[in-house]
């Protein structure tokens, strides 16, 4: 029996590991008929202290997730996808990745890139992939190759 995803989840952080997961969510995407959700969380927890003194840094953080998930679905619709819809949110990227975002839209597929971090850093603040791996209720894939065609 062979299992087609209907909804595809790609994490984009701006990373050189999240675009080797949006190219291959692209070519998941083509292969299964699949909506393709290009998601980007701003983390509210880093910024708490600053943006209660300015609101105007969560607006350019949001103005530049804007440009950059513009760009995305602009290569996904030149590759050949129809159903390309842009998420950005606001809290915490392991709990929203993990949960929040895929139970509210129907998430069947989550991809993300591997981690950019080194050890001492997983040790020290963990890895959204890793969180994701042991918290999502759907498919996972961990994208560790560079494949950049469509």
């Amino acid at each position: 029996m062979s299992h087609k995803y209907q909804r595809i989840m790609v994490a984009i952080d701006g990373s050189y590991e999240s675009e080797l997961a949006f190219f291959k969510g692209v070519n998941v995407a083509k292969r299964n008929d699949a909506e393709l959700l290009l998601v980007h969380v701003i983390d509210t927890r880093a910024l708490q202290s600053v943006a209660t003194f300015d609101t105007y840094i969560y607006e350019k953080l949001e103005e530049e997730a804007k440009q950059v998930l513009a760009d995305y679905e602009k290569q996904a619709r030149e590759a050949g996808l129809t159903k390309v819809r842009q998420i950005i949110e606001f809290g915490n990227p392991k709990r929203l990745l993990a949960h929040d975002i895929p139970n509210k839209e129907g998430v069947d597929l989550i991809m993300v890139g591997a981690t950019g971090l080194n050890t001492f850093e997983r040790l020290l603040i963990g890895s959204s992939s890793e969180y994701i791996l042991r918290h999502a209720h759907v498919d996972l894939l961990i994208v560790r190759d560079s494949e950049k065609t469509f």
